[in-house]
């Protein structure tokens, strides 16, 4: 189970996305605060709290691709059903790479000054590439497990 390099990618995209959600929320809920603040339009008073069910479902998603990630850890000797779950959990990781953008575009000067240092600067940096690298590893490993699936359906095919 471990030893296959699609688990390890697994594994790494699982934890530095819980990681991304377990030490990111705070932060996370202050940058849109910042963002629902801004106005919509030049000249008028109105907010952005057409995106209230987006900071939801925003705020949860890198908690549910790492445990998706790691659930599809598990189904190793099932490939079909390994392969869904990683491509579920790709799809909702390209989800976060679009939110990323669109959420450091309007907020990331803010943030920048709020940091009390510059290791907690150079963290916020890392949380903006994080949902890509864990893009990457998710499509490496979506990668690697057909290329065991097809290996093994081409040894069936020989007995």
């Amino acid at each position: 189970m471990i030893q296959r390099i699609q688990s390890l990618f697994l594994l790494l995209s699982s934890t530095f996305y819980l990681l991304y959600w377990y030490y990111g929320l705070e932060w996370y809920l202050e940058g849109f605060n910042v963002i629902k603040n801004l106005p919509f339009l030049a000249g008028k008073n109105t907010t952005l709290y057409i995106f209230d069910p987006l900071i939801f479902i925003t705020t949860y998603a890198p908690l549910t691709i790492s445990l998706l990630c790691f659930i599809s850890i598990f189904f190793f000797k099932i490939r079909r059903r390994q392969i869904l779950v990683c491509k579920i959990s790709y799809y909702l990781s390209l989800l976060m790479c679009i939110n990323t953008v669109w959420f450091f575009y309007f907020s990331l000067n803010y943030l920048a000054s709020l940091m009390p240092s510059m290791f907690m600067e150079i963290l916020l940096y890392l949380a903006i590439i994080n949902p890509f690298i864990c893009t990457i590893l998710i499509y490496f490993s979506i990668r690697s497990i057909k290329k065991d699936s097809d290996l093994v359906n081409s040894l069936n095919r020989i007995r």
